[in-house]
């Protein structure tokens, strides 16, 4: 699987929607903010209607009152059959509005009744979507940010497919960032970071299963977190050195990932920001949280960000900034 540089898929993005719209390239506002919605663990299911309109009501609620810039979906978006209805019913106001979305497969998104190629064409086919289909399914790609006065790129989303299960006999439970895929997030990061001159461009990876650091982090600092971990992580048995990869490269900020319902926490370790989103759909095997959306708001120019929760009530909580350089979270004012 190749991981895509957008800059040449922009025009993707660009193709017009119905009733003449177009998407918006991502692009750093004259107040020099990007704000992004994580929407993770929707388990839309178009057989249990009312349940999935409260989670779509949630995503409008929140689009109006956040005005993102962007949408990345982490995963396990939809759960249920027949799967095209309830993908379509979950991105429609997406489109409605114009906002270009990302979307990365959970585990449980390739168990319904489409294939990986039938959820890859739906999602591809959405003007404003800047996903790409390679080889029958959903790419890893690298979507760059552009500076809000030049063309110059000024920061980077790297979004991952963390795949589902296990492949190896033996090892049971949950799959992992493959070798060749971190190989080519490799390459792509050093590639930017080449075109800026040899400096790592502020970067921030979006996935599905936690990393193990995740549970490493929480192991050596429990006070370090931030937010609710009422679970053990659900992350692979095994390590494949995506965390590695990504202090070698020096250019990650933060990782954002959905899959444990009950962890929305952020947490820095060795310099990066290992954060969760709040858990966004509805009712489904456990969920012990108020249902809820992570917000981050980068800055143009800086390796910091701020983030927090909007809860289902419309109440913000866990409002922080995480210090790149100290690698300390600090309180943030609205």
């Amino acid at each position: 699987m190749k991981l895509l540089h957008l800059t040449s898929l922009l025009a993707v993005a660009l193709l017009a929607i119905p009733g003449g719209a177009t998407a918006r390239q991502p692009k750093f506002g004259d107040d020099g903010k990007f704000k992004i919605i994580q929407f993770t663990d929707a388990h839309v299911r178009a057989d249990k209607p009312d349940e999935m309109a409260k989670t779509i009501d949630r995503l409008e609620r929140t689009i109006d009152a956040e005005a993102p810039d962007m949408i990345v979906f982490t995963g396990d978006v939809v759960t249920g059959r027949p799967a095209a209805k309830a993908w379509r019913a979950i991105l429609d106001p997406v489109a409605r509005r114009n906002i270009p979305f990302v979307v990365v497969l959970g585990n449980h998104d390739r168990e319904q009744d489409l294939r990986e190629e039938q959820i890859a064409q739906l999602v591809t086919a959405y003007p404003n979507s800047l996903n790409a289909a390679e080889d029958g399914r959903l790419s890893d790609i690298a979507v760059p940010i552009i500076s809000g006065d030049s063309e110059r790129t000024a920061a980077v989303l790297y979004c991952i497919d963390s795949n589902d299960y296990s492949t190896i006999e033996g090892l049971k439970k949950y799959g992992w960032i493959r070798f060749e895929q971190i190989e080519h997030y490799r390459r792509t990061s050093r590639e930017y970071t080449l075109a800026n001159g040899g400096k790592p461009l502020p970067s921030y990876a979006f996935f599905h299963i936690p990393l193990p650091e995740y549970a490493e982090a929480c192991t050596a600092d429990p006070k370090a977190v931030r937010g609710i971990r009422r679970e053990a992580e659900c992350a692979p048995p095994i390590n494949t050195g995506m965390f590695a990869a990504m202090k070698e490269c020096g250019d990650i900020v933060a990782t954002f990932v959905g899959h444990d319902h009950d962890n929305d926490y952020i947490i820095p370790h060795h310099g990066i920001a290992l954060v969760y989103g709040r858990y966004s759909g509805d009712n489904t095997v456990y969920n012990h949280l108020r249902r809820g959306v992570r917000i981050i708001e980068l800055t143009e120019g800086e390796r910091d960000f701020t983030t927090w929760i909007r809860q289902s009530n419309g109440e913000k909580i866990d409002h922080v900034r995480f210090d790149a350089r100290s690698s300390k979270l600090r309180e943030a004012k609205e």
